[in-house]
């Protein structure tokens, strides 16, 4: 159908908009920050606890529902 109609429906560019924000968010962000807590941490570094991988967490999650709903509205379309 979106073949036929001439492009995707407005549903399915937000929803992939958000989930590679997402993931973009935790490749240029989150993941250097645990990256190097853990390097930190596999040296014998006592470190403070980090809230990073909450966030990563959290960014994974909302990744979930963005492709569970991306999946459903590209087969409604």
């Amino acid at each position: 159908m979106a073949v036929a109609s001439g492009g995707p429906p407005v549903a399915v560019l937000v929803l992939t908009v958000i989930a590679v924000a997402l993931l973009a968010v935790q490749m240029v962000a989150v993941r250097p920050v645990l990256n190097r807590r853990s390097d930190r941490v596999l040296v014998g570094e006592d470190v403070a606890r980090s809230r990073a991988h909450l966030v990563y967490v959290a960014c994974e999650g909302g990744k979930l529902v963005a492709l569970v709903a991306l999946g459903t509205a590209t087969l409604a379309a």
